[in-house]
């Protein structure tokens, strides 16, 4: 068993394929002058036939996935017909004698060696397409060669690989690919847009992986937790097959949308989402709609801010699918990796404890004022939810107020319709709101907890750093007591049934009794885990997660607590 960084949550069970080598491979002796030509025309077959198996692609994928994400393979699309490319690889067949194969690997390796001494995110992003257009025309190269199509495999697999590669997760038939563990790649990069668009489960940050993994290992790729299982035994792939079932059988019913307790005790269940993907993905499941919406797809796309038409035709697809379904629009928050153009210059030392959220938000207010005039365009006879993260004092909620007043007032002076009311929501996720609920209860209509930044916040570990994993998943007594703590202070403030529970963490079925028994009864959660949330709470009642409660907030140590977890009612296992 090993970890790694977990870009798109889900389970997969299947034979390891690696792949994404072929650029990595030993430089061939060059060819004699008279096979150049020939060479240069390999090359033109292969990327002809890359040409079209995107554009198949992209065609293919229409209905999943929205606008944006297309784009992407947009991208893939122009760089298979760019001048500079194309005569990049044709000098290195005809000056240098270089094989095709060598040729395009030199190509690469390049743009790579040139883009890791640059600080630009695009560019960066570019040599990673350029990468992956690359890989797919030697594998149609090889595929010539072999004399068969890269539609041939004969049973879907998960994938090893170096980096995130759109090549590896599309040959042609997306399908194939139940899952995708890689060293390199990510969160945001194109590869994981696209992987949690799908919804294909996919982990990153693995350290040597090829020696971890050999072809035609079987593997439970379960990256909701961020664990890979190799070669695991028959009972553990019989308890994750059936989890996996009830999972497809809850989606196919479409019933979770209220979920109860054996006792009648109802809990409410909304999608997290980040795409047209996902909102699709929880309207199908019958979530309640989307309890948080991150808007940042459209700024990861383009490495660009877009435009306010752009936002707003993506924001009303996004109302669109979810049917009439709340939907609460988080505002941008940059993770300090985009460095848009005209927002953001140089670089931070601790960008996690910086600039982030609201803070840049209202420091360089292009992008925020944008987002709430189009947010008040959206349905001027509806109520908007717009939740701000980052906050750690009233004045942050408060400055965000005067500026939805001040965008209001300029639309309706321009006569353009907007939404009367605005209702406006903190994330909490800073110890020190959490703590102080009072301080910014007042001013915000809604609260929802970002369960998984408050726990690396309070207990001082990135949870996406491998090497403080066990840090950060420690079953610390101080994250349940701090839980406890805000629920009563919702409660006191009249705002619990207001509190809303957000992240991977929320839908932990060993921690889910104790959110529930400590008051909790609202969950936001990634479509694809809130079948677990279903499952997991059907065996409880209330007293019963309430006695649970009890125990874990007396016990004095994180050992006491996770023992007591670990024996309450047999949980099942993640999926």
């Amino acid at each position: 068993m090993f970890q790694g960084v977990t870009v798109c949550a889900g389970v997969a069970l299947g034979r390891v394929r690696i792949g994404g080598n072929e650029l990595d491979r030993p430089t061939e002796a060059r060819i004699p002058v008279s096979q150049t030509e020939a060479e240069v025309q390999r090359f033109h077959d292969a990327v002809r036939r890359s040409f079209e198996q995107v554009r198949e692609l992209s065609q293919s994928l229409k209905g999943d996935l929205g606008h944006e994400e297309s784009r992407i393979l947009d991208v893939h699309l122009a760089y298979l017909e760019d001048s500079t490319f194309l005569n990049d690889v044709e000098a290195r067949i005809r000056q240098d004698q270089l094989p095709l194969e060598a040729a395009l690997s030199r190509v690469v390796r390049d743009f790579d060696r040139i883009f890791e001494l640059v600080e630009n995110e695009k560019l960066k992003e570019k040599a990673l397409d350029l990468r992956d257009v690359a890989l797919r025309v030697v594998r149609n190269v090889e595929a010539q060669d072999q004399q068969h199509d890269l539609r041939e495999h004969q049973e879907p697999y998960v994938l090893a690989t170096h980096k995130l590669s759109i090549a590896d997760m599309f040959t042609i038939d997306n399908e194939q690919v139940l899952g995708v563990i890689a060293e390199e790649g990510g969160l945001n990069s194109h590869a994981g847009i696209l992987a949690r668009s799908m919804g294909i489960p996919t982990l990153t940050g693995v350290s040597d992986l090829r020696e971890r993994l050999r072809e035609g290992d079987f593997v439970i790729l379960d990256s909701s937790t961020g664990v890979v299982h190799v070669n695991p035994d028959d009972k553990l792939v019989r308890k994750y097959e059936i989890a996996a079932g009830e999972s497809r059988a809850h989606v196919e019913s479409g019933e979770l949308g209220t979920v109860a307790l054996t006792d009648g005790t109802e809990l409410t269940v909304y999608g997290s989402c980040g795409s047209f993907g996902d909102v699709s993905h929880a309207m199908a499941m019958g979530l309640e709609g989307v309890g948080l919406y991150r808007t940042e797809l459209l700024f990861l796309v383009a490495r660009a801010i877009p435009d306010e038409e752009t936002l707003l035709n993506h924001y009303r697809e996004v109302i669109k699918r979810a049917g009439g379904k709340r939907v609460c629009f988080r505002l941008f928050d940059d993770e300090g990796d985009l460095h848009l153009p005209g927002l953001r210059t140089g670089t931070e030392p601790n960008p996690a404890l910086g600039l982030k959220g609201v803070r840049l938000l209202l420091a360089e207010q292009t992008i925020l004022r944008q987002q709430l005039r189009v947010l008040m365009r959206l349905a001027p006879d509806s109520v908007v939810d717009i939740v701000v993260p980052f906050v750690t004092s009233l004045s942050d909620l408060q400055r965000v107020r005067e500026l939805i007043r001040e965008e209001r007032a300029a639309l309706l002076k321009d006569e353009i319709a907007c939404s009367e009311v605005v209702r406006l929501g903190v994330l909490v996720e800073v110890p020190a709101t959490a703590f102080h609920l009072a301080h910014v209860a007042d001013e915000a209509d809604f609260l929802i907890v970002a369960l998984d930044d408050l726990q690396q916040y309070l207990l001082a570990a990135d949870r996406d750093n491998l090497d403080v994993a066990n840090y950060y998943r420690a079953f610390h007594p101080a994250l349940f007591k701090l839980l406890e703590q805000i629920v009563e202070d919702a409660r006191s403030l009249g705002k619990a049934g207001e509190l809303y529970l957000f992240g991977e963490s929320a839908a932990d079925p060993l921690r889910l009794p104790f959110y529930v028994g400590v008051g909790i009864r609202k969950f936001s959660v990634s479509p694809g885990r809130a079948a677990k949330i279903a499952e997991t709470m059907s065996r409880w009642s209330l007293p019963e997660t309430k006695e649970l409660a009890r125990s874990v907030l007396n016990a004095g140590t994180a050992p006491k607590v996770q023992k007591l977890l670990l024996a309450a009612k047999d949980p099942v296992v993640e999926a």
